[in-house]
């Protein structure tokens, strides 16, 4: 959870099993990303089956639980949401989908990205970051409400303008903030309409390190970071900091810190 109240909002990777939410955030709007494993949400007297990639909307005073698959334990992403934060946002949580919602991938994905992004500011907690934080989730919101479509925005982000070395630059510095999301060099490259080649010579130039090493950085700093919260599991650390799977984590952290994320955090 956020200790800072004024934030009115609060992002945390749960592994399962779960435990009764909170009395006291009863009032939260609660959306969930599944990130691995599968399992079940009881709510309303029904058992509706989840899993990979799917998206919960939990409304407020609604009394559904997560259980999981004892085989497949559970990791979701869930983001509470302030009854303050919801009237700011002049949305009435009622006109919102609710349990298990169909999502398609792309949508999926973006509002998994946009989850991701309150945390990253959650945790950088710079003057700027609760104000950004509130941005990125009215802007879930918005889409939620909406039809699917994202806001009317240029296509891609802002690296699309200028030449090579001036979106290659503003690349660079937009990662501080993307590091997370699932990518390859192949894609990254597409994005600034550049080949692979070409895109992998301007980024050692703009940071004198290669593309899979500089996100890689990226991600065991973050790691480091949120190796430092006790109530963190190791597993929900590596699926924020966007590795996919408990191996690869620790090879990368290793092979950047030298020791593994276990014996990192006794100090």
């Amino acid at each position: 959870m956020v200790p800072n109240s004024s934030w009115k909002l609060s992002l945390s990777t749960r592994t399962s099993p779960f435990h009764p939410s909170d009395p006291q955030l009863l009032h939260d709007l609660r959306l969930i990303i599944v990130r691995k494993g599968r399992g079940w949400l009881e709510s309303a007297g029904t058992r509706n089956p989840i899993g990979l990639g799917q998206f919960l909307i939990l409304g407020p005073h609604t009394s559904g639980q997560l259980q999981a698959e004892p085989q497949d334990p559970l990791v979701v992403d869930e983001l509470r949401v302030s009854p303050e934060l919801l009237e700011i946002a002049a949305l009435d949580s009622s006109k919102l989908p609710a349990g298990v919602v169909a999502l398609d991938a792309d949508r999926t994905s973006r509002l998994a990205g946009l989850m991701r992004r309150v945390e990253i500011e959650r945790n950088r907690n710079l003057p700027h970051s609760c104000a950004l934080a509130t941005s990125l989730t009215l802007r879930l919101l918005a889409d939620l409400a909406s039809d699917g479509k994202p806001p009317q925005e240029k296509a891609g982000r802002p690296w699309y303008q200028g030449d090579s070395m001036a979106r290659m630059e503003a690349y660079v510095q937009d990662l501080d903030e993307h590091f997370f999301e699932a990518t390859n060099l192949n894609v990254a490259a597409a994005g600034l309409g550049l080949s692979r080649r070409r895109f992998t010579q301007l980024f050692r130039q703009s940071t004198d390190s290669s593309w899979l090493a500089y996100v890689r950085k990226l991600r065991i700093r973050h790691a480091q970071r949120l190796l430092t919260e006790p109530q963190k599991t190791v597993l929900s650390i590596a699926f924020e900091c966007g590795f996919e799977d408990l191996s690869t984590f620790y090879r990368a952290f290793k092979r950047e810190v030298g020791i593994s994320p276990n014996l990192w955090r006794k100090g």
